[in-house]
């Protein structure tokens, strides 16, 4: 059936390139497509006249209609003038904007989006065409036309007759179309594709052009460009820099202005800035710092060879290592060592350094000299001089001088007798040992004596300690004395403070408040003079003591056949813990028969409230 409306004209547009599929791309066709099979029977349902659409409301680019405000110019033929009516002003209107969100491209820059939104909805009349197989529709710059499922086409920005494009120059035409559902082409200003899918690709986006047939791809753009062969090779290259990787080959390299690295079997290199790293682990390593303003490091590492060297520009260092065999050179001192037999340092004076220099022959000699020290070491000798001391160790006689002669200390030996002698001018003191004869030093503060047999040391004023053969001391001090005879004997005073220890039968420690007496197994004695409380267990008596309001409470047992006890308020005895007993505190007295307490006169509430003892007492 032929629809009453003229076919549309042939959609056409300028070749431009493809961002992606969005904005009506694959995608949407193959929606489309789908809907298009019940097309023509809403054609034939039209009629001859045609199906017309219904209005659509006018988009926000739709012109904006402006009524006159205020008096009109005059009136019509058929009005009265109405004389004295004043002329009104009126405020001036502004138009609003054609698309109140549409944004500038400078604007758009600076948000950081390249993303401007779908096209706005077609506006105008639905016009559409069907001669079966063939459906095609028109609204506006809208068309939509196909042979399904051979053929569909969708466009945007189509001109309706009264735009006339400029020759040579791109309209804004946008038509995408699928044949046969596998190929698929898409002309637009920005975004040109042709697709054979799945295998070949030709998309243009703007100045970006990518090929892909099969597994490879390649890709153009200014200054920059892409090149694939999945899963074998991927190469690209920018403005500053690019890559290659070859997963097959275990490659991989990426680099630009700033810092590149490449890795490949076992061979690597790192870059950044002027700093180069690289190697062929485990056989190489290689680093350079690259710095050309006198601060440049460079290293080599081969670790199968045991060869390390390594220079520093800045202080002029270069270490070398080959083996057992270390040499280094630097700006103050040179090192060669031979490990672990031979050391060498020499210093180098015109360059800041000491004039120094140390040799070592391990374990049989050393030999280092400074201007300040000289060492020099052999198997049994070593002498040490320096401007202020003067050391000399030998097995059979050693010297020390130090502070320029203010101390000096001078040994013989090991051969017995072993003798010692050391001198302190500062402090004046003088220690001379002829071991194990004697030893005798002294001192403005001290005086100190030994023999084998006896001792004394004494500190002038303070205390005299003489010490005798086996364990004997006798100390005589400001705060007291003591005798002790180790380790079974302490007997001394400290100032108000006493102890007497014969160990391990009896102690007794005594102060003006307190005393504590033992003698195992038998005796202990516990006294609190500032509690006022005693405790004493001898044998099989113990007798208690405590401080209580008005005087003592005491209470002695012989334990397990006889209790007595006394406090202010009365007193009690027992016979066998209670077999027999009588308690009186005032006016309460309590009998015990066979264990049993019986109160015969006054109450307990009575006694504890006067103070006293209504417990059962043992």
């Amino acid at each position: 059936m032929r629809n009453s409306r003229a076919p549309l004209p042939p959609i056409s547009g300028e070749r431009a390139g493809v961002r992606g599929f969005g904005h009506g791309g694959l995608r949407l066709l193959v929606l489309v497509f789908f809907a298009s099979l019940a097309m023509p029977a809403r054609a034939q349902l039209g009629g001859s006249g045609g199906g017309r659409a219904p209005q659509s409301q006018p988009t926000q680019t739709s012109p904006v209609k402006h009524n006159q405000v205020g008096p009109r110019a005059g009136p019509s033929s058929d009005e009265e003038e109405e004389p004295g009516t004043p002329f009104q002003r009126t405020e001036p209107t502004i138009a609003p904007p054609a698309d109140p969100l549409a944004i500038s491209p400078l604007v758009r820059d600076r948000i950081g989006t390249d993303y401007a939104g779908p096209p706005p909805s077609p506006v105008g009349d639905l016009r559409h065409t069907s001669y079966f197989p063939y459906y095609g529709e028109r609204r506006g710059e809208y068309g939509w036309r196909g042979l399904p499922p051979f053929w569909i086409e969708y466009s945007r920005g189509l001109h309706d007759g009264t735009f006339t494009p400029v020759p040579g120059e791109p309209t804004k035409t946008d038509r995408q179309s699928l044949f046969g559902g596998f190929y698929y082409q898409r002309r637009s200003p920005q975004m040109d594709a042709d697709v054979l899918f799945p295998a070949i690709w030709e998309v243009r986006d703007g100045d970006s052009h990518l090929t892909v047939v099969g597994p490879f791809a390649h890709r153009e753009a200014p200054f920059e460009h892409d090149n694939y062969l999945a899963p074998l090779y991927f190469e690209g290259k920018r403005k500053d820099g690019g890559y290659l990787h070859m997963p097959l080959l275990l490659t991989s390299s990426h680099w630009n202005e700033k810092k590149s690295f490449t890795y490949s079997v076992l061979y690597y290199r790192d870059r950044t800035g002027t700093d180069v790293d690289m190697g062929v682990p485990p056989f190489l390593f290689h680093g350079d710092n690259g710095n050309v303003e006198g601060s440049r490091k460079t290293y080599t590492f081969i670790p199968p060879l045991i060869v390390y060297h390594r220079e520093r520009e800045i202080d002029s260092d270069h270490l070398t290592v080959v083996g057992p065999v270390l040499y280094n050179t630097g700006q103050k001192r040179d090192v060669l060592d031979v490990f672990p037999l031979f050391y060498h340092i020499k210093g180098n004076p015109e360059s800041g350094g000491v004039a120094e220099s140390h040799t070592t022959l391990f374990p049989f000699f050393h030999y280092g000299e400074t201007p300040e020290r000289r060492l020099f070491v052999l198997p049994g000798y070593l002498r040490r001089v320096t401007k202020t001391a003067d050391t000399l160790l030998t097995p059979f006689f050693s010297t020390a001088e130090t502070r320029n002669g203010a101390t000096k200390l001078t040994v013989a030996g090991p051969v017995v007798p072993l003798f010692l002698h050391y001198t302190d001018k500062d402090i004046g003191l003088t220690s001379t040992m002829v071991a194990p004869l004697f030893v005798r030093s002294s001192s403005p503060e001290t005086s100190v004596f030994f023999t084998p047999l006896a001792g004394v040391y004494e500190t002038y004023g303070v205390s005299k300690t003489w010490w005798f053969l086996p364990t004997l001391t006798l100390n005589t001090n400001t705060h007291g004395w003591e005798r002790d005879l180790h380790p079974l004997i302490y007997v001394g005073r400290n100032d108000d403070e006493a102890h007497t220890v014969i160990a391990p039968l009896f102690w007794d420690f005594a102060s003006p408040t307190k005393r504590t007496t033992i003698a195992a197994p038998l005796f202990v004695r516990l006294h609190d003079a500032k509690e006022g409380t005693i405790t004493q267990v001898a044998a099989n008596t113990v007798y208690l003591e405590h401080r209580v309001e008005g005087g003592r409470d005491w209470q002695v047992h012989v334990i397990p056949f006889f209790s007595y006890g006394e406090d202010p308020q009365g007193y009690f005895w027992n016979f066998l813990f209670g077999f027999a007993g009588f308690q009186r505190e005032g006016s309460f007295a309590r009998i015990r028969a066979l264990w049993i307490p019986i109160t015969v006169s006054g109450s307990a509430s009575s006694v504890a409230a006067a103070g006293g003892n209504t417990s059962v007492r043992f």
